[in-house]
């Protein structure tokens, strides 16, 4: 499996575990480089001294190369990237809204000046030529099934491909792989990575409320939703009493109303699942793949299986 993902930052298989708030702590990326991939921390939305201090938790963990993710459109962003080259973090995923796209060629300059990898998350092919005129050094694609916030309108399998054909910097699928099969499907469709988070959801070392990753386990084929889609910020996540307002409120207001609404009942509601445990008020993110999500394993093992179903089904 060793490939240009691998040689560029430093890891023995091209399997990187996906950025999630609330979700992807220093435990669970540090798990998961010491097995071999690469852990990326989701700390975008963290306070400077949280970011901070999960770098340095990291590396009491692993010796191991990790990385984090910067959304350049946030308030604190500037002083992020400040702490990520002060520390010296050797791969970064930025993120960042279409209206903010002016800022990536800044970001990427700064990292790359420093020694770090880049990764631009994207979600069109239009979004990955902009991230590859910007400097990255790979591509990260999430379609319409993944989990969480959604902005694109082409599922993973069929966005896949067009990128790759779209732009020449290497592909990494970063929805819709939860076991061997879809590493497989993801290169022989020309991708050179893969980025998995829901599967990483109900790791043991994944700090979610034990209430979320059963509600996952517990779920099956169809019970996700997409939300908030009349908000501008669509986000995929199991059915539940919040995702049944929101759909409503998009069926029975005005878009601007119902928009209005589901920022009012949206706040703190990934918290509230993820710390708190409320699985009918908050909102549990998980991607359309959850039907094969059956189990709660170390992220180690996780990581194992991975290695080996992709191992039986490759060319």
């Amino acid at each position: 499996m060793t490939n240009i993902v691998c040689d560029k930052l430093g890891i023995r298989y091209p399997i990187l575990q996906g950025p999630m708030a609330w979700a992807s702590d220093s435990k669970l990326a540090a798990s998961v480089s010491n097995a071999g991939g690469l852990g990326i921390m989701g700390l975008g939305f963290c306070p400077p001294a949280v970011f901070e201090a999960e770098i340095r938790a990291a590396r009491v963990l692993t010796e191991a190369p990790f990385g984090l993710n910067i959304i350049t459109c946030l308030p604190d962003a500037e002083k992020l990237l400040e702490i990520t080259l002060r520390e010296g973090i050797r791969v970064v995923e930025i993120e960042t809204f279409l209206a903010y796209f002016d800022t990536l060629p800044r970001y990427v300059e700064a990292l790359r000046s420093h020694g770090a990898a880049t990764i631009g998350k994207a979600s069109s092919v239009s979004e990955a030529k902009v991230f590859e005129a910007a400097g990255v050094d790979f591509v990260s694609v999430k379609g319409y099934d993944g989990g969480g916030h959604i902005f694109g309108l082409t599922g993973t399998f069929s966005l896949i491909p067009q990128v790759v054909d779209a732009v020449s910097i290497p592909v990494i699928n970063s929805s819709g792989v939860a076991d061997g099969r879809g590493v497989a499907a993801s290169f022989m469709l020309g991708a050179a990575g893969v980025e998995v988070g829901s599967r990483f959801l109900v790791a043991e070392e994944c700090p979610i409320h034990a209430n979320y990753k059963n509600a996952i386990v517990a779920a099956g084929e169809g019970d996700t939703v997409l939300t908030g889609v009349s908000a501008g910020d669509g986000v995929r996540g199991v059915k539940n009493r919040l995702t049944d307002e929101m759909l409503r409120f998009e069926r029975e207001l005005p878009p601007e109303e119902a928009a209005e609404r589901i920022r009012e009942i949206g706040r703190g509601v990934l918290r509230a699942a993820a710390v708190d445990g409320d699985v009918e008020n908050g909102s549990l993110v998980v991607g359309q793949n959850l039907g094969l999500l059956d189990a709660i394993l170390p992220a180690s093992v996780i990581m194992q299986e991975l290695i080996a179903g992709y191992s039986r089904v490759a060319p």
